[in-house]
């Protein structure tokens, strides 16, 4: 019972975690250059590139904070955890997926695996917890 409300609380946290991140930088972006954003009420390619790659780090983020709050409590399956629910969202979110196209929409998942990968790695070697790493 523990485990699991503990997991579940990593995962809510690292969930907020990431999508705080995201906001932050999409919002400081889109202040920045609004053009550069968006153009005839369609997304730029070149935004979806620096989107990804923001998306990155805002992942391991995530995934970092939810497996230091897991630690002992099956680290790994927290980080793949948050990794499925972060591209259920982006998968599900519809208007947002028809902006992107498949493309992105899949390299977005992908970036999503090696930020919950790199995050996980990132709390076994910095807390030293029980991996398989």
């Amino acid at each position: 019972m523990i485990t699991g409300t503990l997991i579940a609380v990593a995962l809510i946290l690292g969930y907020v975690l990431t999508v705080l991140c995201s906001l932050a930088a999409t919002f400081a972006l889109t202040s920045a250059s609004p053009k550069f954003v968006s153009r005839d009420f369609k997304i730029t390619a070149g935004y979806k590139r620096v989107q990804t790659l923001i998306w990155l780090p805002c992942v391991t983020a995530g995934a970092f904070v939810t497996c230091a709050i897991a630690q002992t409590n099956h680290p790994l399956m927290a980080a793949a955890l948050l990794a499925i629910v972060l591209m259920g969202v982006l998968w599900f979110n519809t208007q947002e997926a028809q902006q992107r196209g498949i493309a992105h929409q899949m390299l977005m998942s992908v970036v999503t695996l090696a930020g919950a990968a790199a995050g996980y790695s990132l709390a076994v070697f910095a807390f030293k917890i029980p991996g398989w790493l």
